[in-house]
């Protein structure tokens, strides 16, 4: 299985950053397999982030759902090389786009934006974009974003 899976965030999409990002992994040569723009549900956002709900409790859940219910993200299936899961985190950036260096999604594009400052403002760190992070984790979250899509 040479996938991926991506989801471009609210952000990106308001920022109108769709296009830039996904030439970050065209120029790498990968290519999208599978494509999406929804509307956020919250037992498909809640499910997403289940792990990090459970572990960092309600509030967490509460920024969760501020950050993307009812906005529009892009779900999106990427297919490259044996390593393409690594090759798209490494190109997406850190978590952190204050800390992400150049050259990356976040690194380039994102506001500079950290814990540091989103954790007293009660929210979430605004990246614009999610990569999964293992083969396990494409299945799963591919499953839940584009269940039309068949491995």
């Amino acid at each position: 299985m040479n996938l991926t899976f991506v989801f471009l965030k609210p952000d990106a999409l308001s920022r109108g950053l769709v296009y830039t990002v996904m030439n970050y992994f065209f120029h790498a040569g990968i290519t999208v397999r599978a494509v999406d723009i929804q509307t956020v549900k919250p037992e498909i956002i809640c499910a997403h982030y289940a792990e990090h709900i459970q572990k960092y409790g309600a509030d967490f859940k509460r920024q969760t759902l501020d950050m993307f219910e009812g906005k529009q993200v892009m779900p999106a299936i990427l297919e490259g090389k044996e390593t393409v899961v690594e090759d798209v985190r490494a190109i997406v950036g850190a978590t952190q786009p204050a800390k992400a260096e150049k050259g990356t999604i976040r690194g380039d594009l994102g506001l500079g934006d950290s814990y540091e400052i989103s954790v007293p403002e009660g929210r979430l760190v605004r990246n614009l974009i999610h990569a999964s992070d293992a083969k396990e984790a494409v299945r799963a979250e591919a499953g839940l974003w584009l269940p039309q899509f068949s491995f």
